[in-house]
This record gives structure tokens, sequence and C-alpha cells, in this order.
């Protein structure tokens, strides 16, 4: 949303500049070129109002002969601090996005367990259709991810352990048998329609009818 007021603000208000943040202290900082520029100010002020009102932003002003405006977006505390989900992905789909999205937006740091060769095939009895080294390549690509590890065992405490973990998250059909933890455990309804074993079976990858 502040890109577009930037671009808009440039063209219309040639007497401020627009200076991007290297700080983390605000998001932008536009800063008046001439002194005693109170008109002008006024019209941004009424601008950035109506530019964020739907979101929560702050903005501060100050004024040193010429004024400055920092414009900051108040960022939302987390349910969570660290939260972990694990899965094969093999076949990655939106389902799989969906989850690692909603898991995201609770926590600050998201960490994934992708399952090794080795524990799907004793878990399924058979390999998985795409190799562990790209399927984990495929998750640490996902912008939701924070860090991805290896599920060597389906161990959820040790990694509650390891990690730090304050709440896991799984999808909803786990409920009434997920292992207990010592840490809260987040259900999500799979998306509809979508399922790596509908995709097998559709490619026929899966000897399942």
């Amino acid at each position: 949303m502040e890109a577009v007021f930037v671009e808009k603000f440039i063209s219309k208000y040639p007497n401020w500049s627009v200076k991007s943040d290297s700080t983390v202290t605000f998001d932008f900082l536009l800063v008046s070129k001439i002194e005693g520029n109170d008109d002008e100010l006024i019209a941004i002020l009424s601008e950035l109002n109506e530019a964020f009102k739907s979101a929560n932003y702050t903005i501060e002003i100050s004024n040193f002969k010429t004024y400055e405006i920092k414009v900051k977006e108040v960022q939302t505390p987390k349910k969570y601090r660290r939260m972990y989900t694990s899965g094969c992905f093999d076949i990655f789909h939106y389902g799989h996005l969906n989850i690692l999205k909603k898991t995201k937006e609770l926590c600050d740091y998201l960490i994934v367990g992708v399952s090794t060769d080795e524990l799907i095939e004793k878990e399924k009895g058979r390999l998985p259709v795409i190799p562990f080294h790209e399927r984990i390549n495929v998750v640490k690509a996902i912008k939701y991810v924070d860090e991805v590890i290896p599920q060597v065992d389906k161990n959820k405490q040790k990694v509650v352990d390891e990690y730090q973990i304050d709440a896991i998250s799984v999808g909803d059909d786990w409920k009434g048998r997920f292992p207990a933890t010592s840490c809260p455990v987040e259900y999500f309804a799979y998306t509809e329609n979508v399922s790596s074993t509908i995709l097998k079976q559709t490619l026929r990858l899966d000897n399942k009818s």
C-alpha cells in the first residue's frame, strides 16, 4: 500500500523527497525540501490518513526548519513465537501452501519438518514420488517458512524440546489421534478437493483405486 502512495507522492509533491528505511525504525520517511511548508504538510497528512485508513500505521512528525514525516506499520503481536508443522510434501500443492500460510499467520518463526525418504518408506511401504532433497528445497523456497529440518521419525516431543516449539499445527483429520505433546496443537481444515492422494491417483502413481 505504501509503495502506491509513495509513487503518487513523488509526482504530486516535488517539494518533498522520499527516503526508504535503513534502520527498521520506519517504513518510509517524507522530507520537506523547504521551510514552513505548512499547506503541503496538511495536504500530505490528509492523504496519508486516507491511504492507510484500513491498516494499522503510526505517523510521526518532527520539525527542525523543515518537516519530516515518518510512516511505520504497527505489527500485531502473533499468538506464538515458534511453531512447528511437518509432512511428506510429496507432490507439493495448494493445500500444503495454505496450511503453511495459516501457520505463519499465528507465529513469528515457523519450522517445518520434511519427512525423509526412509521414513516415508517405513510408514507407507513405498518410496516417495519426489526424492527428499527436492522436496526439502521446495519447502525452503516458500516465503512463509523460516527453517526446514528433516523429519526422521514421528517423535514430536523431541522436536518441541530441541527447537523450543510453542505450538504445533496439523490437519484437522488428526483430531483425536495426534500424539500428546507438552505444547498446544492448532488444527487446520485441509483445502477442499486438494490432496496428494487425489493427485497421485490421477497421475496413476498410487495403486489404490
